[in-house]
């Protein structure tokens, strides 16, 4: 991770001069000061990434300072320097968590090792702590992705697309499988080793959404109290995942454009140009031209996002996989409580088949779950397991008996019971269906403008 400003803490004027010269000969914003009062003033309105202070001080010393620095601004980097070097006093400045010791006169080649190794560490610091905040469970190399014709097409195209930097635009309802879709691409591309970095753009406010892309200088805005590296930073050389990127708003969008044409930015508050080599994948469960076409979102935008496309197929048109998955969920969940299941019985397979699953994959692996949980002492899975998600008697009935009612209609059906059941609260109801509350949104939305009374 770039350092980009470096305080110095020297009382001698020559060396603020030579180190000031040779930070700045290896493009580093550098400012020079002579004592600890003035370092003090100092730090109250701005903030560095790295301190550089001789040991022996005219009103301190250096050491027994930076240890009061460590207490203030635990993030900050510290380097000591001394004219009188002792393996005594190096010890005693890693013992206190200095990040190196240098020798006075400082030379440039040393400085500058010292300076790319502290870049390195920082920017594994950076991706271990994204990493812990928000893992990616899924593992794109043991994927099964079906045997229905539509993914078989999903899975060759990913194998072709996946080695190149090309911007994908992955469409598909919620629970389909996107973010498995942009972690295989990542996987099977030259960057599998660098960052593969997440946003999930409908679950960060508005106001907070360009700080999370782009990052924040300190004092930017309220809660703003030092400097944060946004997602395209931690992303640098790696891969970014804007999930559900039709939920942005209008004046973001023209952010985004300019770093997809440019790869560069600046940061909330700042004015420093920052450039980036990251590939960007996009996920949405709307139709983005259709956004387009009413204006949501910007076209040159869309154009930009969708240089390949890939469309997920929902889980009501995959056929056979449907009872394969069901099956291997099953095994799954029943491994992970310890319990032991029987083959899917027939009634329980044509309920299955029957509905119309508006959550996808996700509410599948739900429903197993509970079914699993649920399930009869001697391992058998009963209909009655199901039947919190909606898969009743009555849908595999009107499917199997009449034959001609559509898939469609069968959803529409179970939504509409959900909400009943549930006292017309869609949050209650989106989780009895095991879809997320805008799926359902967006699904009360469509059936309004097909004429249908829907609380």
């Amino acid at each position: 991770m770039k350092l980009e400003k470096i305080l110095v803490l020297d009382d001698e004027s020559s060396v603020r001069a030579v180190l000031s010269d040779l930070l700045g000969e290896l493009n580093y914003s550098v400012l020079a000061v002579p004592s600890i009062a003035q370092a003090r003033l100092i730090l109250k309105e701005d903030t560095f990434d790295l301190i550089i202070s001789d040991v022996h001080l005219k009103d301190g010393n250096g050491l027994e300072y930076l240890q009061e620095i460590k207490q203030m601004y635990p993030t900050m980097r510290l380097m000591v320097m001394t004219g009188f070097g002792t393996l005594d006093s190096a010890v005693e400045a890693l013992r206190l968590g200095v990040f190196d010791y240098l020798v006075k006169p400082v030379d440039v080649s040393r400085l500058s090792v010292a300076l790319g190794r502290l870049e390195e560490v920082r920017k594994l610091e950076a991706e271990n702590l994204y990493l812990r905040q928000e893992i990616t469970p899924h593992n794109s190399q043991s994927v099964d992705w079906g045997q229905c014709l539509a993914m078989l097409r999903v899975k060759e195209l990913i194998d072709k697309i996946a080695v190149t930097s090309a911007t994908v635009l992955i469409q598909g309802e919620s629970g389909t499988g996107k973010e498995v879709v942009a972690k295989a691409l990542h996987d099977g591309s030259l960057r599998s080793a660098k960052p593969f970095i997440r946003v999930n753009c409908a679950a960060i406010t508005a106001t907070l959404l360009e700080s999370e892309f782009f990052g924040h200088e300190k004092g930017a805005f309220t809660g703003a109290v030092q400097r944060r590296e946004g997602r395209f930073e931690l992303a640098h050389t790696g891969t970014l995942l804007l999930d559900e990127i039709s939920e942005i708003p209008p004046d973001l969008q023209v952010k985004l454009l300019r770093v997809l044409q440019e790869r560069e930015f600046e940061r909330v508050g700042g004015n420093k140009t920052i450039s980036v080599d990251v590939r960007v994948l996009a996920t949405t469960n709307r139709n983005l031209l259709q956004e387009v076409r009413a204006g949501r979102f910007r076209e040159d935008l869309y154009y930009r996002l969708n240089v390949v496309p890939i469309e997920i197929p929902p889980l009501r048109e995959r056929g056979e996989d449907l009872i394969r998955l069901a099956e291997y969920f099953g095994h799954q969940f029943a491994r992970k409580h310890g319990k032991k299941i029987k083959a899917l019985q027939h009634e329980v397979l044509m309920r299955i088949k029957a509905y119309a699953w508006p959550g996808n994959v996700r509410e599948l692996q739900n429903a197993m779950e509970r079914a699993v949980i649920l399930c009869s002492e001697e391992g058998s899975l009963r209909p009655e397991d199901f039947a919190a998600v909606g898969v009743t008697g009555a849908s595999a009935t009107v499917q199997d008996e009449v034959g001609i009612v559509t898939i469609r209609k069968v959803e529409q059906a179970m939504i509409l019971k959900a909400l009943e059941r549930c006292g017309n609260n869609r949050t209650h109801a989106a989780e009895l269906l095991g879809i997320s509350l805008r799926t359902l949104r967006n699904k009360i939305n469509e059936y309004r403008a097909e004429g249908l009374t829907v609380v």
